[in-house]
């Protein structure tokens, strides 16, 4: 018993829309696949710190970023707020995602003094987790973390 056979060998070009319905959806897999930090653009200049250890490693996802800039602008969620919005903000995150993580980056001409008020207002606002972000030097080995020295007694006459 034969078979009749269908099969046909045709000659011609290959078509271009499989090769593009190809590439953009590699493209797209590729694309949401990957992970994304979002920042806002604003141009910062940081700190250069040699890694430490009892900082290393980089934020996790469950990070929120301040950014202050030297013209003492701060954005909060890729916006520009002024104190009393970030507030509000960092209780609102504090609230819906608790254990959340502060990111503070700001700009080295920033002032001590505004770093601690930011500081006391995420506090305030429920944040117990606050990384200060610096630029690592390279090529420069690991700094142990810093241990508090112990205070010697007053010598007695």
């Amino acid at each position: 018993m034969k078979f009749k056979r269908n099969l046909q060998i045709v000659e011609g070009r290959i078509g271009a829309v499989p090769l593009v319905n190809i590439a953009l959806l590699a493209g797209l897999f590729f694309m949401f696949s990957s992970s994304y930090v979002l920042q806002p653009g604003v141009n910062v200049e940081m700190l250069d710190l040699p890694v430490s250890t009892l900082v290393a490693g980089a934020p996790e996802h469950n990070a929120v970023m301040i950014t202050i800039t030297r013209d003492d602008l701060i954005f909060f969620n890729d916006e520009r707020v002024d104190l009393e919005k970030l507030k509000t903000g960092l209780e609102e995150t504090a609230r819906r995602f608790p254990g959340i993580r502060l990111v503070l980056k700001s700009d080295q001409r920033v002032s001590y003094e505004r770093l601690v008020q930011l500081l006391d207002l995420a506090k305030a606002a429920g944040v117990r987790h606050v990384l200060l972000a610096t630029r690592p030097l390279l090529n420069q080995p690991a700094t142990p973390p810093i241990k508090p020295q112990p205070v010697p007694a007053p010598a007695q006459p």
